[in-house]
């Protein structure tokens, strides 16, 4: 009972007996930066080897030892083979060492090995391999280890043979609910580098009120009713002067704090994509600037193809040169990093050239089209978020009092004559009519964006199925809010019966559709659905369910580089834009919803239920499918050419019958989902503390089915979902004008006549001042290109690099190997799909296949793969 939490760990070895030895062979990678050996780091673990202070192993057995209670101890052993090794021989690659263990021959099997560092620096230990006379046992490490002076008690690492809770060999007990206490935390002070601990907090560090609180402070998120967030991890940082509330902004040299082994474990300098974030957003876009100033707009459409055939010139010394702390954060050199996304093929290296994006490859005009605006609706960069019409007319659930009638202007008057002769009741009896509504998530902050730089309404678009399976754009509803007594400003726009100012207008009508749909898409179905939402079970997994429980195993791969990415989110790209985008702000800089961004997802996740979030769900919720025993997966989708949802629901089908199979290897019934106490208090702390916020739409964590429903839709969101609208980005919003990120113009009403002549004299020019700037338009392309390329050492859905130290379980690799073929099957399917010309919806006149759920990929801006997380 006396015993200090060291000693509880140690315990002591048994008295000498007959001895075997068993053999590990460790694999690490020793401290390195900028991909080079540090020679300083290599020499001062070297000069503390020889001083004795070495890295100590110790085996730990799944039997108990009578004497101390706990699991039987090997002695120490220490890492052999240091100081023959050359560091700086592929120092980012590891090496493999050896330690030797003598053990009693009643020792038992060994189920964890204790780690203590006693060098100076700390390496990342990637996996151990333990040769015992009668087998080999894996151990998946995965994790950085500092020197032992940061950590109460050694570091334990288990066996990859997984136990629920009950299951627990008597001798890994301790270990098992003691690593979970260390990875909690005591939930104070701030959390520093070396840590390995997860707690929660809500967004309050988004802003900037110390520098400016009327311009630079931010709305707390997460906590309140008006303002629900998913919680964030916990860093601990001083609060600012100006708002005890709000924690201090990250400087740029710091690194936000998330647990040392969420960040990239980078190979190559060049696949740092989070690096390369950052230092976009320090180095290039400052100099960006500066050589672009005074050139705001585009002058026609065939300056804004320049930058993809002759380029930016950037001839400027003006990068801004890295310090040595931004060094130690892994950031790219930002002159480097101007080279790394000009175009390789480009002989002179200051001009930024970008690839052409897929919209404009085969039809560069195919993008300003009512069909192709229409197709990528159901198959462009934001599939999820059109809905069938089950009333007419539409309305409003915001407060008539504060926003006006809530009933849409648009008739049906405006609708007859153009649904292939059916009535509006017969159109929506057949299930033909559908809708992209965006009214409700804008109107309530169009005065404040208007007052701002940005120009916005908030839109309603009605599509029509025609009898060839293929949406007709119909109608177009944009509405500003009352100002000083006046009624709600909706004008309806539909498709021009002439040319010239019509369908000039009309092609503004849709560009304003295309901004709401841009901020919604970033803000909501990307940003607010898979990154922030997940955030919270990544942090309940690492606290509640232990290495060795089999669900832990399942999900963290899903889990890879998020907290990372979304770190790097919240320091460079959705904080407060405070005028310099040294510290950030490229959301706000670039969106129209401006400093209101993160506000605007926050009311989206006012009505996020957890229930909805599977693809089938998300189906029947919006009207796109019905319940039909005898359709493939058990739905009949309503528009059966919808490739998001054909190719989506074949990848949900594969991950179920992976999860289901995986869960039933450990779970018999009802009652063993019951009694596992890490699931239940994983699940009861994602829904009471990570997600507190939102009270309904959480399954019953009650039987086998339900884990497997919730399961199957974790890892939909981090993989699938996530792919869908994320490695498009570039294919579609790499082209400013297919998807403008932000309006300068409001269009003009019918008495403007000096806009009116305007746009007539020069059409294209009037657009282009209408929308994106050129500094915008540049800055998000440079982005979304980052963002849209795969890394070189990807793990997509199906893949698992680590065998066999994930797991050596015959029957677990099986039903994954399954899993892997079921996927390459979805491949194949796909790609035939792709090739069938019946299929409308899948090339349409831009002629870009649809490939984003396509599981595999290569390296580079693909347009296809499904990671295994959110990692960018």
């Amino acid at each position: 009972m006396g015993q200090s939490p060291g000693k509880l760990f140690w315990g002591s070895p048994s008295a000498s007996k007959e001895q075997l030895e068993f053999k590990a062979f460790v694999f690490l990678q020793r401290k390195n930066l900028f991909d080079l050996d540090d020679k300083l780091a290599s020499v001062t673990d070297d000069v503390a080897h020889l001083a004795g202070k070495d890295i100590e192993f110790t085996l730990v057995s799944m039997e108990r030892d009578e004497e101390t209670g706990l699991g039987k101890r090997s002695k120490f052993a220490d890492l052999e083979g240091w100081l023959s090794k050359d560091a700086s021989i592929r120092a980012d690659e590891g090496e493999t060492y050896t330690v030797s263990f003598k053990v009693d021959k009643d020792f038992g099997t060994p189920g964890a090995i204790l780690v203590e560092n006693h060098h100076p620096n700390w390496f990342f230990l990637r996996h151990i391999a333990l040769h015992t006379p009668s087998s080999v046992i894996y151990f998946s490490c995965l994790s950085w280890v500092y020197n032992h002076r940061h950590y109460d008690v050694p570091r334990v690492f288990f066996s990859n043979q997984r136990y629920l809770p009950h299951q627990t060999p008597d001798g890994l007990v301790d270990l098992r609910y003691l690593e979970l206490e260390q990875l909690r935390g005591d939930g104070k002070g701030e959390r520093l580098r070396p840590h390995r601990i997860y707690d929660y907090a809500v967004y309050n560090d988004l802003g900037d009120p110390d520098k400016d609180p009327k311009l630079y402070s931010r709305t707390i998120l997460g906590g309140s009713k008006d303002f629900p967030y998913p919680r964030r991890c916990r860093t601990g940082r001083s609060r600012t002067r100006t708002d005890p509330a709000s924690e201090r902004p990250v400087e740029l040299p710091e690194l936000v704090y998330i647990p040392r082994d969420e960040r990239f474990r980078r190979i190559k300098k060049s696949d740092f994509l989070g690096s390369s974030i950052k230092s976009f957003a320090h180095g290039a876009i400052p100099v960006i600037e500066r050589i672009l100033e005074g050139r705001e707009s585009f002058d026609d459409m065939k300056d804004v193809n320049e930058i993809y055939s002759s380029g930016v010139d950037l001839r400027s010394n003006d990068v801004l040169p890295l310090t040595e702390q931004e060094k130690l954060a892994g950031m790219l050199d930002p002159f480097e990093m101007l080279k790394e996304i000009i175009d390789p093929e480009t002989e002179d290296p200051h001009i930024l050239k970008f690839p052409k994006p897929q919209i404009i490859q085969d039809n560069d005009m195919a993008w300003s089209e009512d069909d192709e605006f229409a197709r990528q609706v159901l198959a462009g960069l934001n599939p999820m978020a059109i809905k069938r019409i089950k009333e007419f007319p539409i309305t409003s659930k915001l407060d008539t009092d504060l926003y006006g009638e809530s009933t849409s202007s648009i008739t049906a008057a405006h609708l007859m004559g153009t649904m292939e002769g059916l009535t509006l009741e017969e159109a929506i009896a057949h299930k033909r009519l559908y809708v992209l509504d965006y009214h409700d998530v804008y109107l309530p902050y169009l005065e404040r964006i208007n007052a701002l730089d940005g120009k916005a309404y908030a839109s309603r678009t009605i599509f029509f199925l025609t009898g060839q399976g293929t949406l007709k754009l119909l109608a177009i509803e944009l509405s500003l809010p009352p100002s000083k007594g006046k009624a709600k400003n909706s004008r309806v726009f539909v498709p021009p019966s002439s040319t010239g100012h019509e369908k000039m207008i009309w092609q503004l009508a849709k560009a304003h559709v295309s901004m709401n749909d841009a901020g919604y898409h970033q803000l909501v179905s990307h940003w607010l659905q898979t990154h922030a939402v997940i955030e919270p079970f990544i942090i309940a997994t690492n606290r509640q369910l232990s290495a060795m429980h089999p669900i832990h195993a399942l999900l963290i791969p899903h889990f890879k580089n998020t907290l990372n990415i979304n770190a790097i989110a919240r320091k460079m790209l959705i904080n407060a834009y405070t005028g310099q985008f040294l510290i950030g702000g490229v959301i706000e800089r670039t969106f129209s919803p401006g400093r209101y961004s993160m506000e605007l997802s926050s009311v989206a996740y006012r009505s996020w239920r957890f229930d909805e979030q599977g693809l089938p769900a998300d189906l029947r919720k919006r009207g796109m499918a019905i319940e039909d025993p005898s359709a493939k997966h058990g739905l009949k989708l309503l528009i059966k050419d919808y490739p998001f949802a054909v190719d989506g629901l074949d990848i949900w089908s594969a991950i179920n019958q992976w999860v289901k199979e995986y869960v039933q290897l450990y779970y018999e019934d009802a009652d063993t989902v019951k009694k596992d106490s890490e699931l239940q208090g994983w699940w009861k702390e994602v829904k009471e503390v990570g997600h507190a916020d939102i009270k309904e739409g959480w399954i019953d964590m009650k039987d086998v089915d339900a884990l497997v429903n919730v399961l199957t839709t974790l890892i939909w969101l981090a993989s699938a979902h996530h792919a869908a609208v994320n490695f498009g980005q570039y294919a579609y919003a790499g082209y400013m004008p297919n998807k403008p990120t932000t309006g300068r113009k409001l269009i003009p009403e019918d008495g403007d006549h000096e806009e009116h002549h305007l746009m007539l004299s020069n059409p294209q020019a009037y657009f282009l001042n209408a929308v994106s700037t050129r500094i915008q338009s540049i800055i998000v392309i440079a982005i979304l290109e980052i963002l849209s390329t795969h890394d070189n050492d990807e793990e997509y859905l199906g893949e698992r690099t680590e065998t066999p130290y994930w797991s050596s379980d015959e029957r677990v690799l099986a039903v994954f190997q399954r899993f892997s073929e079921c996927l390459r099957k979805v491949e194949a399917d796909i790609i035939e799909r792709n090739q069938d010309s019946s299929l409308n919806n899948r090339r349409g006149a831009a002629n870009v296949p649809y490939t984003l759920l396509s599981p595999f990929s290569t390296q580079g801006l693909s347009g296809r793969g499904i990671p295994n997380s959110t990692s960018i």
